[in-house]
């Protein structure tokens, strides 16, 4: 069995799907509305199909590694006989957008199977295949190349922030010379810089601290710092900037003085830097980013043009098991708020390089595979919040973009880890901090949850029980509040909720510094008038005990079966009493199960104290 078309294919396969007119119907099936239109045929023998593959015929490998996978699904046997033949479909397909195609395979009773991205090789196909190879190269001349381009390309054409020049942060890294960069005072100056995101994962012996700052001021020794630092520097030097914020040598590690004038700037040190470098893939500060990603497995095939030219495509074989919820950065809690704060961030992720900004997101070089999902690490404030200028007024859609931003931030923030507790708040306070900016006087944040929305916030709970607990030995936060928990969180506010019968009456936190009013707290209170019942409640049990004239009644609430229903419990949500006795001669009758009474049109119930 010879090949053709410059020995990518077998003659079977130049035959059938690689001459000119079945290839065009598999190719303008992408512009169908069809799903099953394409170039249908029956393929060679099992054997030939085999003997094909061991001599280099490119399709006869892909179907010889789709075939036995189908095969064994759908005829529950290990392998095809020798002399089987296959009824399959070829078709080109839109997959995200018009500049993401694949190529796909459909077997019988199956709608499709072979699914890979499609990417030119040639100048003949150049016009036709808008996909780019991925680059893998991370380090190299080339990306930094296009890099910059994105850079340039989102100034120019896209409806985000343009950078401008700045007040810098209080101290910056001078990369200038990259093999003997130093820290810079920069005393009110104005410029651009870059910012690291990155994971610690491990002490750093080497940051700056009181004893060293000014040795650094002079020079710091390369061969010191961990080798993320040491590509950060590198980076920054390759995209043409001079500074560099790293919090590892810009804020003083042994002052609690210099934290606490510093971390409250973290808001405006990545709102305004002129791009955020993140080291994704990095697990700790020792490992790096700048190390040549895995070099995809490519399959070349012949391009038949609408224009009667023959060009050669690569159908490369994605790594399915990437996901950017997965990557190291996309798992820490402060690392969140420094990429959702950073108007353009370059992301160097396990696989390759990507661009992000508050238009779009992809990777460098216009390529469009691996395209990350929109889930964890893809969330990307509302317009309104990234504008230079807050709103005078807002609308009653500027409000609700606000709230459901809020809710948002706090789902994707509590999924992810802080090594100290204490934290919670912490790390998070950047971006409360732009939120007060775009509420201004309207509201008002206490502890993690918002004054105008607070009978609403009040209503969180945790998402994943059995993830997140109680703090035992530290303050965290008040109890009423989500930071005195760790694990995931939702919101409280859904459009299920009914009218809450309650009023709050008072609400405060203590911040621990005057300095950071968002940041830590010491202590809190809450004053809420309410209707309430005398139950004692057992929190590693779903039970609530109700004391009644003259027995102990045993109710269970329905929590569980509101959570199953996907519906929130409230002050107003009635409880249902599973009828139960805590001896043979106790049972709870319809009149002792606890109610909610109706809300009366003067409150006359009592005030509830909370801390």
């Amino acid at each position: 069995m010879g090949l053709r078309n410059g020995s990518l294919v077998c003659d079977y396969c130049s035959s059938t799907v690689f001459t000119f007119e079945p290839f065009q119907i598999a190719w303008t099936a992408k512009d169908s509305s069809d799903p099953k239109a394409g170039f249908s045929y029956t393929t060679q023998t099992w054997q030939e199909i085999d003997d094909g593959e061991n001599k280099g015929c490119n399709w006869c490998d892909i179907l010889w590694g789709e075939i036995p996978v189908w095969y064994q699904k759908h005829k529950k046997k290990e392998s095809p006989m020798p002399e089987e033949t296959f009824k399959i479909t070829v078709r080109f397909e839109k997959r995200n957008s018009e500049d993401d195609i694949v190529l796909k395979i459909m077997f019988p009773l199956v709608f499709g199977r072979y699914e890979e991205p499609l990417f030119l090789l040639d100048e003949n196909a150049a016009a036709f295949v808008p996909g780019r190879k991925l680059v893998w190269q991370v380090a190299s001349p080339r990306a930094f190349k296009l890099a910059l381009d994105c850079l340039a390309q989102c100034t120019l054409r896209h409806d985000c922030p343009k950078p401008q020049e700045t007040s810098l942060p209080t101290r910056v890294i001078d990369c200038s010379d990259p093999e003997r960069p130093k820290l810079v005072l920069t005393d009110g100056m104005q410029g651009f810089y870059a910012a690291l995101s990155y994971v610690w994962g491990e002490p750093q012996p080497h940051s700056v601290c009181t004893t060293k700052l000014s040795t650094y001021l002079e020079s710091i020794d390369i061969l010191l710092l961990p080798k993320t630092i040491k590509d950060a520097i590198f980076c920054t030097y390759n995209l043409n900037f001079r500074f560099l914020w790293a919090d590892t040598l810009c804020i003083l590690q042994d002052s609690d003085e210099d934290k606490q004038r510093e971390i409250p700037q973290m808001c405006d040190i990545y709102r305004c830097a002129y791009v955020t470098i993140i080291a994704a893939s990095s697990q700790k500060v020792s490992e790096g980013f700048l190390n040549n990603r895995k070099r995809p497995v490519e399959t070349l095939l012949p391009f038949w043009c609408p224009d009667g030219k023959l060009g050669t495509i690569s159908v490369d074989e994605g790594d399915g098991s990437i996901r950017s919820s997965q990557e190291p950065v996309n798992r820490r809690a402060w690392c969140f708020q420094e990429r959702l704060l950073s108007p353009r961030t370059l992301v160097y992720a396990s696989h390759t390089l990507q661009y992000q900004c508050q238009t779009a997101m992809n990777e460098i070089g216009d390529i469009w595979n691996y395209l990350p999902s929109t889930a964890l690490g893809e969330l990307r404030l509302p317009n309104m919040m990234v504008s230079g200028t807050p709103c005078q007024m807002l609308s009653s859609n500027d409000v609700e973009a606000l709230l459901t931003s809020w809710r948002n931030v706090l789902y994707d923030y509590t999924r992810r880890a802080v090594s100290d507790p204490s934290d919670r708040l912490v790390a998070i306070s950047g971006i409360a901090q732009l939120f007060q900016r775009r509420w201004g006087s309207s509201n008002r944040y206490i502890a993690g949850l918002w004054e105008r929305n607070l009978s609403s916030d009040l209503l969180w709970y945790r998402d994943s029980p059995s993830h997140g607990s109680l703090v035992t030995g530290q303050y965290l936060a008040p109890s009423w509040s989500w930071a005195a928990t760790i694990g995931c969180i939702a919101a409280g506010w859904d459009k299920r909720v009914g009218n809450i019968i309650w009023r709050v009456q008072s609400c405060d936190a203590i911040p621990v510094s005057n300095n950071h009013p968002l940041g830590l707290v010491k202590g809190g209170r809450l004053i809420v008038r309410a209707i309430v019942r005398d139950v004692t409640w057992d929190p590693a049990e779903p039970e609530l005990f109700e004391f009644k004239r003259p027995h102990v009644s045993v109710a269970k609430t329905s929590d569980e079966a509101e959570e199953r229903n996907g519906t929130l419990p409230t002050s107003a949500t009635r409880v249902r009493v599973v009828d139960t006795t805590i001896d043979t001669e106790l049972a709870v009758k319809d009149s002792d199960k606890i109610k909610s009474p109706p809300f009366p049109g003067r409150m006359s119930s009592p005030l509830l104290l909370l801390r």
